[in-house]
């Protein structure tokens, strides 16, 4: 009798074992109608999964991830095993060595072949590792209010910068309001510039003094020197939303939350260019904590693969209008007749083939703040550009010794 219940105790530990799910916690980064989007997606593979459950985690913002994981490699107990981590962090953690290379996991070949060219590019490092897959990623896109432009005589929006600048002027002349909201982050100025010919990195250091840069940024100042043109800030989507702007150039991820707030049927546009259309990408990736578990490796790497077919993608791409990461996803027929459902869904993903990846070398994150800070100067104080520019790129340049 002893036996046969120390025979049948056992057997229940085994089973118990046998069924227990491998359990990691994920990281993410972004909040509001995105972050209950997250937690749904991550709902549905739990509830689909027999041997992994993943745990959500909410960092507040980008930076707020990052700060945790900083903290983790400190304490050397990584924050999590999941990490949501803005493209321009992953070279700085995983220099750490806090991330896993998951190229050598089994079927990365075959998942990474399937991005976008673009997201490939932006997850590449330069001795071919890869610390993060892409997921949440998006580009800019220019939204308007029909009818303030319908009031300057315009019948679609302004395709190139000289006609935006041209455009810019007929909408305060016969609306009074400021044409456009546009922003001292870099992020569509990087656009503007390549579309210029330009670059924002060149032999080692900023290249905003460069003629195709400061040529972009001259034009950008004249706006507001003719006041056709404010200073976008965190109040911009609310006087987006009262007509006190008629235009203002925001991630396709914006879309969700206009719908929501606007008072009006905006339109969706292209991002505006130079001499040809260029835009960036942005949004973020998830990597994986390197010193973890070998099996919290496998489910992390589990998870991060069923985010990125094309059913999920489908269903994360219309809850949230990020760009679909996958050619596969945007070749489904179903996602064909969705984007077909409303104009201006289209737009980001139309901008996808002429798309680039933001710089993400650590001098150029470091050096944010600084262009910030110089074209404001530019744009607010009326500050002298080619002044400026060469004080910003001499005032950075001990930041870009260390180009990994």
């Amino acid at each position: 009798m002893k036996r046969t219940l120390l025979t049948f105790t056992a057997a229940l530990l085994l089973g118990s074992s046998a069924s227990a799910k491998t359990e990691v916690t994920f990281l993410y980064g972004i909040g509001g109608e995105l972050g209950k989007a997250v937690e749904s997606m991550v709902k549905d593979f739990n509830d689909s999964q027999s041997d992994v459950l993943v745990r959500t985690e909410f960092g507040n913002n980008y930076e707020g991830v990052v700060q945790k994981a900083l903290a983790g490699i400190a304490a050397g107990q990584p924050a999590a095993d999941i990490l949501h981590l803005e493209v321009s962090y992953v070279p700085r953690l995983a220099n750490a060595g806090a991330l896993l290379n998951v190229r050598g996991l089994p079927g990365f070949q075959q998942s990474f072949d399937a991005f976008w060219p673009v997201f490939k590019a932006q997850v590449s490092r330069p001795d071919k590792a890869v610390y993060s897959m892409p997921w949440n990623n998006s580009n800019p896109v220019m939204y308007f209010n029909p009818d303030l432009l319908k009031k300057a005589g315009l019948k679609v929006p302004p395709r190139t910068y000289p006609e935006l600048r041209e455009a810019a002027r007929k909408i305060k002349a016969a609306t009074g309001v400021p044409a456009i909201a546009l922003s001292s982050f870099p992020w569509v100025l990087e656009g503007a510039v390549w579309s210029n010919n330009g670059d924002m990195i060149k032999n080692g250091r900023l290249a905003l003094d460069q003629p195709a840069a400061r040529e972009v940024i001259t034009m950008w100042a004249g706006f507001f020197q003719d006041g056709t043109a404010v200073l976008q800030s965190p109040t911009s989507n609310a006087d987006f939303a009262a007509g006190k702007i008629a235009m203002i150039m925001n991630s396709v991820a914006t879309r969700p939350s206009y719908k929501a707030s606007l008072p009006f049927k905006f339109g969706t546009a292209p991002l505006p260019y130079f001499k040809k259309p260029v835009v960036p990408v942005g949004g973020a990736t998830l990597a994986i904590s390197k010193n973890i578990p070998v099996e919290r490796q496998q489910a992390a790497w589990a998870f991060i693969n069923w985010l990125a077919q094309p059913a999920q993608q489908f269903k994360w791409v219309k809850m949230s209008n990020y760009v679909p990461i996958t050619r596969t996803t945007a070749q489904l027929p179903s996602f064909r007749q969705y984007i077909a459902t409303e104009r201006g869904l289209e737009v980001g993903i139309q901008q996808l083939p002429y798309a680039r990846p933001r710089p993400s070398t650590s001098g150029y994150v470091q050096g944010t703040q600084e262009i910030i800070k110089s074209l404001d100067k530019i744009f607010v104080q009326n500050a002298p550009i080619d002044a400026t520019l060469k004080d910003l790129v001499d005032r950075t340049a001990p930041l870009f010794t260390d180009t990994k």
